[in-house]
């Protein structure tokens, strides 16, 4: 037994080794944003976000997102923890399966999880996923769809649409983004678009502007996916 012990740890050993050093980091990010809406610049969201993404072969990763957003006219203010699970299904399509959680400073606690996927061809690139959200009492669905279009002299234009229903409330929102890449690392974008409520009481339509940035490393555009979350698609409350 004394004999056989060290040999069982080395072995254990040997194996964590191989498999932390079967495991690298292929790309990531750290944004900043602003959001407002036009007719109201109080209603409006600051957010910033990071993402890693680690790779164990070349065709399975996972990938972790955090995320902060603080709204300022209601106070209210929401971190968002995620994990992503990827099958890269080759050089251009990817598939995935998501769970996040989102906390916010009024005591809700929400969880989300869905499927997604994306297709990149290096001058286009489109992702769209689905999702159930549950808890803090919110019980209702998510999807959403987004593209983007690669320009001469590093400019790119996208365009998104994301939709959020639960407890007899809908929430939409489309939004138009011009980007620039002023190095192989720094991204910086303006964006417009329009926000439709449908329920609690409220109903119409609301313009909104939006300004950000994001500093990426590893893969060409960082992490595979955009991390999932309610509050992240709300331009300001």
């Amino acid at each position: 037994m004394m004999k056989f012990l060290p040999l069982a740890v080395f072995g254990v050993t040997s194996l964590w080794v191989q498999a932390a050093q079967a495991v690298e980091v292929t790309g990531g990010s750290v944004g900043l944003s602003y959001s407002a809406f036009t007719e109201d610049i109080s209603v409006s969201k600051i957010a910033i976000d990071g993402a890693v993404e680690l790779g164990f072969n070349r065709n399975f990763s996972a990938q972790i997102d955090l995320a902060y957003n603080d709204f300022n006219l209601t106070g209210l203010n929401t971190t968002t923890l995620g994990v992503h699970g990827i099958y890269h299904l080759n050089d251009t399509t990817s598939f995935g399966a998501f769970y996040a959680n989102e906390d916010a400073n009024g005591g809700g606690d929400l969880d989300i999880y869905g499927i997604e996927a994306g297709h990149d061809t290096g001058l286009f690139e489109v992702e769209g996923y689905l999702a159930r959200i549950n808890g803090g009492g919110v019980d209702g669905d998510m999807l959403g769809v987004s593209g983007r279009y690669e320009m001469v002299n590093a400019l790119g234009v996208s365009g998104s649409f994301d939709r959020v229903s639960g407890n007899g409330a809908d929430f939409s929102k489309l939004a138009v983004q011009l980007d620039r890449d002023f190095s192989p690392s720094v991204n910086l974008f303006a964006e417009v678009g329009t926000a439709k409520v449908n329920g609690g009481g409220l109903t119409g339509n609301e313009p909104f502007v939006g300004l950000g940035g994001k500093f990426v490393f590893g893969a060409q555009r960082g992490a595979t996916f955009e991390q999932r979350g309610f509050t992240r698609i709300f331009p300001g409350l």
